[in-house]
């Protein structure tokens, strides 16, 4: 099952595919640390995706987790 990533890039939105939702996950954690609006994640239509509060929540523990010691950003979905 394919997973998708939709986000908006200079006032367009985009979707990316990935083989898993782990690949997923990772593609938009860093889409977030590019500064890229994320607003979905999922396998389906918007409406059966991640929420934007799940995806802030998924961010913060990726961000944790990659600097453990140092500071974590405040840049997050809004």
């Amino acid at each position: 099952m394919t997973w998708h990533v939709q986000y908006r890039e200079d006032a367009a939105d985009r979707l990316v595919r990935h083989p898993s939702p782990e690949a997923a996950i990772e593609a938009a954690c860093r889409l977030i640390d590019d500064g890229r609006d994320v607003y979905g994640i999922g396998t389906g239509p918007l409406t059966d995706s991640i929420a934007r509060d799940e995806i802030a929540r998924i961010y913060a523990l990726w961000t944790r987790t990659k600097s453990p010691f140092g500071k974590a950003s405040s840049v997050g979905p809004s």
